[in-house]
């Protein structure tokens, strides 16, 4: 019997806020193996907003004030959807994410944040997200330095409180040497920072005048015409790039969502932090109302410490506990970043101004962040042979070539004459001959059938639902058949009945999503329970017999073209390991999602005979495939390969595929020109791309076709020779 707990509750955390980073922190101290938590998030990574002035003005790096959102959901044993919250339901009690089905829950935390008031119809230049602010700063930095001429270049800041300030600092730091460069603030108040001591707000004023920024204090802006703003005193601001730092709105989906909100759109909570209107709602830091603290301050401290409260109330009400209240600090240090190394304190009454300020700030800042990075330190596991205990999902799960070769050729696979291809072919689908009534005497169209089934390898069953259908439609592509219908077998973790519902739904949702594209049916299936997500699709197509493409077809001369890079083995076992980062991860998806169907409608076009899919068996072991069947050798390219970003970062740590020491066997098969033959040949790739023989005067030309076609990693990798007796069938050429 498998002891695995039941899944019995499912949290989501819609918004990666500071309250919700403590509360993933939390699980990871403390974990709960009967409660999913998700975490829901517009990216996969979060910057920290109290670091990105400095980013701005070349304090930090981007990395040092991001928090990768993929190595901490996956240390707290959480999930992370990446996608923006369209809709709440509370009434039955489900999250609509961005073009994936609604998401269940038992218990929701709201962390959306807030938005900078903008005039009507503006959607340019909101200080939100902090990484879209960050790449216009660098678009216009690089602008500014190519300009032939120097020309004025006008910039507004709108909103003069603490991150408006701190924001048109770092760009008067960053930008203000390039000659024409001119920076205005505009805020309603008379005041910068209203809520500061008066005697911090004037040095503020202070600090902007000695710099050169001129400041509009006591003016509100009331729409835009143009190329400049209108001001409440009937002026005009002429600009070339203004940014929105004014006063906190609520999400409009609060609004919509039938929650509780007061008269500027923020939920309301009690002590608890839950929505006094709905008690299984909790909401934390600037999109929260609290109802004991009305005129409680949009603090980013404030979040910080609702974190380990929020976490505790939300376990509580599940188990039916007592829940604690959260009580707002009465005065709170704030240290605002002068961008002059320097930084201003501020803690009730008191002001100060120095450089051991700003000391202070970037220890309690990297301290910060340092709670986060060190979690996705994730030590390797392996048993005394050094063989690794964490097996890998997707394709990477597979049984190696060699025991799969000896099993089935000991097997009496029985004779029939209408299967014209099969298990012993090794081919990527067996094809069979249909009735002759019902295609004609001729039997020209034939039935090609595959199957795959594999373990998840990733957190989200939505988007595992997707790679799973695509990986499998595509040894259909490969064989130059067009799928039209599939069954799935599908394994949902041990659950209580709503929460496998849940899972079952958003797998088999993300499966049909991409069946649909591809005019594919799922026409039935099979379900049962296990200890991990797993789902299996058995697809059939059609194909004419005489246009199927053959791995043994294969000509000397030949150009072999890939349609996708190589890597997603070890990317997935580094994600698995707790050391793959967000962009890494981002990039293997995009690939895995995109479909081989219109490579292999391409390569049709411009006749292509010769076409595998890259996949368990990796580059090398397919490539091998072809080259046997054809009875030919070739030269591979090592420099012309693509691979994926983070491959190279996660083989140089030694993290690889638990496949690929079996796949690595066929090494003895390569003569390498260039010294140790690279790991990604033999990475095992989950619905990776289609590799064929093109004919030489044609290959240029597919491949810019390709790119066209979305696949704008199509290469050119090698090319096709006659066999060297005794000798290896590839050679390895830098």
């Amino acid at each position: 019997m498998d002891p695995s707990p039941p899944i019995e509750k499912h949290v989501v955390l819609a918004g990666a806020g500071n309250a919700h980073l403590v509360a993933l922190r939390s699980l990871v101290m403390n974990p709960q193996p009967r409660i999913a938590v998700t975490l829901v998030n517009a990216y996969p990574d979060s910057p920290y907003s109290a670091m990105v002035p400095g980013h701005i003005g070349g304090d930090y790096t981007a990395d040092d004030v991001s928090i990768d959102l993929a190595k901490v959901c996956h240390a707290a044993g959480a999930r992370l959807v990446v996608g923006e919250v369209e809709g709440i339901d509370p009434v039955n009690r489900r999250v609509k994410v961005a073009g994936r089905p609604y998401l269940g829950y038992d218990a929701l935390s709201l962390s959306l944040g807030s938005r900078p008031w903008m005039p009507p119809g503006e959607t340019d230049g909101s200080m939100r997200p902090l990484g879209g602010l960050v790449e216009r700063i660098s678009r216009a930095e690089a602008a500014l330095r190519d300009r032939p001429v120097p020309v004025p270049v006008r910039w507004v800041v709108v909103g003069g409180g603490a991150s408006g300030c701190e924001i048109a600092l770092a760009i008067r730091k960053r930008l203000g040497g390039y000659a024409g460069f001119e920076l205005s603030l505009v805020h309603a108040n008379e005041r910068l920072v209203p809520g500061f001591p008066s005697r911090a707000s004037g040095r503020l004023r202070e600090i902007f005048e000695a710099r050169g920024v001129a400041l509009h204090l006591g003016r509100r802006v009331t729409g835009m015409a143009g190329k400049s703003l209108r001001l409440d005193d009937g002026s005009r601001l002429p600009f070339d790039e203004v940014i929105w730092a004014t006063s906190a709105s609520a999400p409009a989906l609060y609004l919509e969502s039938g929650l509780m909100v007061d008269g500027d759109g923020f939920i309301v909570v009690d002590d608890f932090l839950r929505s006094v209107s709905h008690p299984e709602v909790f909401a934390t830091g600037d999109g929260a109302s609290h109802q004991s603290h009305p005129l409680l301050p949009k603090n980013g401290v404030h979040a910080v410490r609702q974190g380990k409260v929020l976490w505790g109330n939300l376990l509580a009400m599940l188990m039916e506990k007592p829940l604690r209240a959260w009580k707002p600090q009465r005065a709170t240090l704030s240290l605002l970043n002068t961008a002059d190394g320097e930084a201003l304190c501020t803690w009730g009454p008191l002001t100060s101004k120095g450089a051991f300020w700003r000391r202070m700030k970037d220890r309690i800042d990297r301290g910060w962040m340092g709670m986060f990075s060190g979690l996705s330190a994730m030590p390797s596991q392996g048993n005394d042979a050094g063989e690794p205990l964490m097996r890998c999902g997707g394709c990477g799960s597979k049984v190696s070539s060699d025991v799969l070769g000896e099993v089935l050729s000991s097997l009496d696979t029985g004779e029939d004459p209408r299967l014209l291809v099969g298990a012993r072919d090794g081919e990527d689908a067996s094809v069979h001959l249909m009735e002759p009534t019902l295609y004609g005497a001729s039997g020209r169209v034939v039935e090609v059938q595959t199957v795959d089934h594999f373990k998840s390898f990733i957190d989200d069953p939505y988007l595992f639902g997707r790679v799973a259908a695509l990986h499998s439609v595509s040894d259909i592509f490969a064989m130059n058949a067009r799928p039209f219908c599939a069954l799935a077998i599908a394994t949902v973790p041990y659950a209580r009945g709503p929460v496998q519902r849940d899972l079952l739904r958003e797998m088999l949702g993300g499966a049909t999503r991409e069946l649909r594209a591809l005019r594919v049916a799922l026409s039935g299936g099979h379900t049962t329970e296990g200890a991990e997500l797993a789902l299996g699709l058995a697809v059939t197509g059609h194909g004419e017999r005489d246009a199927l493409f053959r791995k043994g077809a294969l000509r000397p001369g030949d150009k072999l073209v890939i349609t996708k890079p190589v890597g997603t083995g070890a990317i997935l076992a580094a994600w698995m390991r707790g050391r793959c980062r967000s962009a890494w991860l981002d990039g293997a998806t995009k690939s895995m999602l995109l479909a081989n169907g219109k490579a292999s409608e391409l390569f049709a076009r411009h006749g292509v005979a010769a076409c595998t899919d890259v996949t368990g068996f990796g580059l090398a072991g397919h490539l091998l495939e072809m080259l046997q069947a054809s009875g030919a050798g070739c030269r591979l390219f090592k420099g012309s390969v693509p691979v994926l970003s983070g491959f190279g970062e996660s083989a140089a740590a030694g993290i690889l595929s638990s496949l690929q020491p079996d796949n690595a066997r066929q090494a003895a098969r390569i003569e390498s020109r260039v010294g140790a033959g690279p790991e990604w040949l033999f990475d095992p790739q989950t619905s990776g791309g289609l590799l064929a023989g093109v004919a030489p005067e044609k290959a240029e030309e597919v491949v810019r076709e390709l790119k066209s076609a979305g696949h704008e990693h199509a290469a050119i990798i090698g090319e096709v020779e006659g066999l060297r007796a005794g000798l290896p069938p590839i050679v390895l050429l830098p």
